[in-house]
């Protein structure tokens, strides 16, 4: 298998895959969360955007990156006002919030990486 020799496209692979793992926790902490309607709804849409956008592991690539990049910022957002939201329930709230750090994690990286290597 060859490796790619562009490093703009290993960038996009790992925030792609990184964005699709986000996705599935969203829906995989809807299942024990007392309050079911943000992790599946924040991961219904972490999903399609993961889905649908121009990169190395899309299914339908008809988002271009800069929406994408709005999205993405949306599901942090959710995901950190959610976290607030349902904060009678601790372990809803910290699995909310977690996810929304590591989203905004995702996008910081991938915005260094992609200046330092330009």
């Amino acid at each position: 298998m060859k490796e790619s020799r562009d490093p703009g496209q290993r960038l996009g692979l790992f925030h792609h895959v990184t964005d699709y793992a986000i996705a599935i926790v969203f829906l995989m902490i809807s299942a024990r969360a007392d309050n079911v309607v943000w992790p599946v709804v924040i991961g219904a849409v972490a999903l399609i955007n993961a889905a649908a956008t121009r990169g190395p592991l899309a299914a339908y690539r008809t988002i271009p990156r800069s929406v994408h990049g709005v999205i993405d910022f949306g599901i942090a957002a959710a995901a950190i006002v959610g976290a607030v939201v349902v904060r009678n329930d601790s372990g809803d709230a910290l699995g909310l919030a977690a996810l929304g750090i590591l989203q905004l994690v995702n996008i910081y990286l991938s915005g260094v990486l992609k200046r330092a290597r330009a």
